[in-house]
């Protein structure tokens, strides 16, 4: 089993069609949740460059970065860790794609997770992960925020 006193830096995705979100459903956990599609920054890879081999990992399909909405410093409450890391860093782009739509039949490629759609709205109703970013995406895409930085730790 892994360490879990280690931080984790990860790169997520917002994708938005017809006022749906695309979100990772796990599969292969006791609780599942939902969360942003991307994952973990490699060593030596930017934070774009990671969430663009995450997204043709997950999808199959190439995207376009759009722009930095913000990033998420995020530590799980005690009891509530993550399998392998109990602090994150998000960093939160949004991401456009001519293929990713929501009549569009997205592949399964990794059995761990389902990609699915959401309706923006719902989001503040579902087992989402980190929770923060439920607030966030909305103010994100919809305030003119100068400071795009959010830390549960303050």
């Amino acid at each position: 089993m892994q360490n879990k006193d280690n931080i984790h830096v990860l790169t997520r995705a917002v994708i938005i069609d017809q006022g749906h979100i695309l979100l990772c459903k796990t599969l292969d956990l006791a609780i599942g949740f939902y969360f942003l599609p991307g994952g973990h920054i490699e060593h030596g890879e930017s934070a774009k460059d990671a969430l663009l081999r995450e997204l043709v990992e997950e999808t199959g399909e190439k995207c376009s970065i759009k722009r930095l909405l913000g990033c998420l410093e995020y530590s799980f409450e005690p009891g509530h860790n993550s399998i392998c890391h109990n602090h994150e860093y998000n960093f939160i782009f949004e991401v456009e794609s001519d293929l990713l739509k929501l009549d569009y039949q997205i592949p399964q490629l990794e059995p761990h997770i389902a990609l699915v759609w959401m309706p923006l709205d719902k989001l503040a109703e579902i087992d989402f992960r980190a929770e923060p970013l439920k607030l966030l995406i909305y103010r994100w895409l919809n305030e003119n925020v100068s400071n795009n930085f959010y830390s549960s730790m303050i």
